[in-house]
């Protein structure tokens, strides 16, 4: 269960027990996370044992991680998990250092699910950074090259949007989809409330390779905070697939 806090700092032991009205700066054993408008700030006073920095998972995709004084982001190791994010501090990296991870978007803590409204067109966009994730694999991947949901390779995680509707109707889901030579084939179904629809992931290639695709409609009802689910029906090879995004659009001829 999320705790709240409200000091002005926290001492942070587990990731999964920030809350939504989380507090920065976040104290950890190794230092202090902070962050701007556009970027999150890792002070690093103390260097963990195997040099990794753990952080919480952010609900942003990132453009560069560096450490101050210059080193090129690409030579900080990143690996996401699926609540918090490891940085792998250079062995040449002198502590007290401060790691900048320059974010798109306002930096925001995943603490609880983002609720998407419609746009000013009538259509929902569901990046893959607003998806909630179920299972023990799957996660969010923030990577510039990446941006995705992926590590798809069990058939029992689930990912779903939370989403706010207004104005009720079928609409058409056009799915953002990558997947690597000779994995394509598995079956995934998305659905809202009791409108479902099937389809079959699509050989793109690379698991990073995007390939947008209108694979049906769905009926959704009025309500706030519902889910767009998305769940794997079978598993054709080792992976499922990677989704970017999934749009909703009204389907022509609705109001």
């Amino acid at each position: 269960m999320n705790r709240l806090f409200s000091l002005s700092v926290i001492l942070v032991t587990a990731t999964s027990a920030i809350a939504a009205d989380h507090v920065f700066p976040l104290q950890f054993a190794w230092g202090l996370v902070s962050k701007t408008t556009t970027s999150v700030q890792l002070r690093v006073e103390t260097r963990p044992a195997d040099g990794v920095i753990r952080v919480p998972r952010f609900n942003n995709p990132y453009r560069r991680i560096t450490l101050q004084g210059g080193l090129n982001s690409a030579q900080l190791e990143f690996r996401p998990e699926v609540t918090e994010w490891l940085i792998t501090l250079p062995k040449t990296a002198v502590v007290p250092t401060t790691v900048v991870i320059e974010t798109v978007g306002a930096p925001q803590l995943l603490a609880q699910p983002f609720v998407v409204e419609a746009n000013r067109e009538g259509a929902f966009i569901l990046p893959a950074h607003h998806a909630v994730v179920h299972g023990n694999l799957l996660r969010y991947e923030p990577q510039p090259h990446k941006n995705t949901v992926g590590y798809w390779a069990n058939e029992k995680d689930w990912c779903e949007w939370k989403v706010d509707i207004d104005k009720p109707g079928r609409y058409d889901v056009i799915i953002l989809q990558g997947c690597g030579k000779g994995h394509g084939g598995s079956e995934v179904r998305i659905s809202s409330g009791n409108s479902d629809l099937a389809f079959v992931v699509e050989d793109t290639g690379h698991f990073q390779n995007f390939k947008e695709r209108l694979v049906g409609t769905l009926e959704l009802t009025m309500g706030e905070n519902q889910s767009i689910k998305v769940v794997p029906i079978t598993k054709a090879k080792a992976a499922i697939m990677d989704v970017r995004q999934i749009r909703l659009e009204p389907s022509a001829g609705q109001p």
